[in-house]
């Protein structure tokens, strides 16, 4: 049996994969054509080395082909909707309730993203490029699945859905008239640019919510993360604000526990991302704001990851060690096993994300009815106001019995 890998791990990970046994072949990118040249080539006895995208094993060690250009999304087939649906069926199985709506589809209307942040999976299977489906092939798949099964909201699990301001005011004027919810991904610095206008057309074509990576507020760890274009720490809260005059929630994510030379340094980071988070919410309450802890990423090259390599930070050097629990969190960014990590470090960003959450719990959380938020911000609100986190187990407690939801790991 001939094995075949593709995504973020394998193209993350190609060495220890392909050295395992298990897997024969990689695809290192998109697989909408490298995957059908593959089969070719293994049915019909041919030459691996001109398929793009393609990684493999030969007695003279790992062979990576070069990199093929991203697809045109709008030259490849029409997705099958119909034979999808005769065989797992979409609206009880593809549809979902969540905060958005009771029938939410998924949709990628675009693959990669133009920037190349050094923490960023993303980047190695991409390599900093943008393609896009135009805004009425998106608008004719939602507008169908809307029409055929009753979906009522969507998420755009793009990369970044926003690259381009023109493609969203077009995709939002021919949404506007479905009174569909949506959410969707983007970048501080890339929306900042956006004109009021716009912006306000989006909010009244249906968007609710949208995901940024702020990351950080400092920006000497911006500048490590490599973060590229002109996001700083003074835009991130001003547009926090300015997204409070249109009704978009800002939803935002913040990385804690980059690299530093001293113990005292880490935390001392750590300490102004909890300041400036307080900070983002002082001028927009309604952020939502979620916690990663740093995880390093193999994008080899970069400094960051140079300096994570340095500080003695390794990965698995086996494909089965990935399968133990401690490396399964720390896909999830909750376990990050770094050296520079120290438990008190852990504990402050855990103990800050539990009051943190205990007094602004997420809208995400549709189960949580309001007497539920009501008395859980009742009893985090002083610990948030005096900054004494340690020990939140009265909010932890209620956070399990409530089933309190994390978005950053179940999504709406």
């Amino acid at each position: 049996m001939i094995i075949i890998w593709g995504g973020y791990f394998a193209t993350n990970h190609p060495k220890i994969i392909l050295e395992s046994g298990y897997v024969d072949f990689i695809i290192n990118g998109p697989g909408d054509h490298a995957f059908p040249q593959l089969l070719d080539a293994i049915e019909n006895n041919k030459p691996f080395e001109l398929i793009k995208n393609l990684v493999y094993l030969t007695h003279n060690g790992m062979v990576k082909n070069p990199k093929a250009e991203i697809p045109d999304q709008e030259s490849l087939p029409q997705l099958p909707y119909d034979q999808l649906n005769s065989f797992y069926q979409i609206d009880k199985n593809y549809l979902g309730k969540t905060y958005l709506g009771k029938k939410t589809m998924a949709y990628h209307s675009s693959i990669g993203c133009p920037f190349t942040c050094s923490f960023c999976a993303v980047v190695p299977i991409y390599g900093g490029r943008w393609k896009a489906k135009s805004a009425e092939s998106v608008y004719r798949d939602v507008k169908y699945i809307k029409d055929k099964w009753g979906a009522d909201a969507i998420e755009f699990h793009d990369n970044n859905f926003f690259v381009s301001e023109k493609r969203t005011v077009e995709f939002a004027k021919l949404i506007l008239p479905e009174k569909m919810s949506w959410w969707g991904m983007a970048r501080i610095d890339t929306m900042d640019k956006f004109s009021d206008e716009s912006l306000a057309l989006i909010r009244a074509a249906g968007c609710r919510i949208i995901f940024f990576g702020a990351e950080s507020g400092n920006d000497a760890v911006l500048k490590q993360l490599d973060k590229g274009g002109t996001q700083h720490g003074a835009q991130i809260i001003r547009f926090a604000e300015r997204l409070k005059k249109f009704d978009i929630i800002p939803e935002y994510s913040f990385v804690l526990g980059t690299p530093a030379p001293t113990p005292e340094e880490v935390m001392a980071q750590i300490e102004f991302d909890i300041r400036f988070i307080k900070k983002v919410k002082a001028v927009n309450p309604r952020t939502e704001i979620i916690l990663y802890t740093y995880s390093p990423v193999a994008t080899e090259g970069s400094d960051l990851f140079n300096a994570v390599k340095e500080a003695g930070f390794h990965f698995p050097e086996k494909l089965e060690d990935w399968v133990s629990p401690q490396w399964e969190r720390f896909d999830m960014r909750k376990n990050p096993l770094t050296p520079w990590l120290k438990a008190e470090h852990i504990d402050r960003i855990r103990n800050f994300e539990t009051v943190l959450n205990g007094f602004f719990p997420t809208v995400a959380d549709i189960r949580l009815n309001q007497l539920k938020r009501k008395m859980i911000r009742l009893m985090s609100g002083l610990r948030y106001r005096t900054g004494f986190y340690r020990f939140p187990y009265e909010i932890k407690l209620m956070h399990r019995l409530w089933k309190y939801r994390l978005p950053e790991t179940e999504g709406f």
